[in-house]
């Protein structure tokens, strides 16, 4: 966890974040396919196939990750039962803590 910690900074800088607000609103329309790695930038890039990488390699990194996942869909499954409109939905995904957990589902595969 604690690795996971000191990366979610550089996670959160990764992304751009014009195309992360884009790209969730077509995800969320019922599109798939549309992670790809234009979402991050050059340095972000590089900071993904690490993660990959480490989340392929590492069991306790790879836990940390589905934790983390886990948790940051069950907020997403509670704020959206009152969000009619998904502004609230959309403004915790392209939060910077919604930028982490971005990357470390595409990553890890949970987002196709």
């Amino acid at each position: 966890m604690e690795s996971l910690n000191s990366i979610s900074v550089d996670i959160a800088r990764a992304i751009d974040h014009d195309a992360s607000v884009e790209l969730w609103k077509r995800y969320r329309r019922g599109e798939r396919g549309v992670f790809t790695r234009r979402l991050y930038t050059l340095k972000g890039q590089e900071t993904f196939d690490d993660i990959r990488r480490k989340y392929l390699s590492d069991a306790e990194f790879h836990r940390a990750v589905d934790r983390y996942c886990e948790d940051f869909e069950r907020l997403l499954d509670d704020v959206s039962r009152n969000d009619r409109d998904q502004i609230m939905s959309q403004t915790y995904l392209t939060s910077d803590t919604g930028k982490v957990y971005t990357m470390l589902a595409h990553a890890s595969g949970r987002l196709k």
